[in-house]
């Protein structure tokens, strides 16, 4: 009598049970590095806003009262902070909406609210407050500055 050679191969439920374990694999670092992401894009925001802070107490020091223009040069007539006015990534635009003698607020917007509606909108004034809101206009401060 001839004997049986042993199934060589996946059976259809081992394979179903393999790209079951794949798929939930993949779903969970997925959502994991959309976060990184979202963290990254955020810190970018914070640095521009940090970097823009710095410049204006430069720029107050040399003449007096803050800086209202972005993108300046050096020896440009009206002077201006030498801070581009989107950030390294594009993601953010900054702008200065208020700048006199005694105070000044640099404002980060997001350019693309598609990833992260969370912190749409940052801001940080002369006395180094920090605040931040989210796509609806809602307080994100603690969740959005580090």
């Amino acid at each position: 009598m001839a004997q049986a050679r042993p199934a060589a191969g996946f059976t259809l439920i081992e394979l179903v049970i393999a790209l079951a374990i794949v798929a939930i694999t993949t779903s969970i670092a997925a959502s994991s590095y959309r976060r990184y992401l979202q963290r990254g894009h955020r810190a970018e925001a914070v640095h521009a806003l940090l970097v823009a802070a710095a410049e204006q107490e430069k720029f107050h020091l040399a003449n007096g009262h803050y800086g209202d223009r972005l993108d300046a040069s050096a020896g440009e007539d009206p002077p201006g902070l030498p801070i581009a006015s989107r950030t390294p990534g594009g993601r953010y635009l900054l702008s200065v909406p208020m700048a006199t003698a005694a105070g000044y607020r640099v404002v980060a917007t997001a350019t693309d609210i598609s990833g992260d509606t969370g912190c749409s909108s940052y801001w940080i004034d002369e006395s180094g407050r920090r605040t931040a809101t989210d796509l609806g206009g809602s307080d994100s401060t603690a969740r959005c500055w580090p």
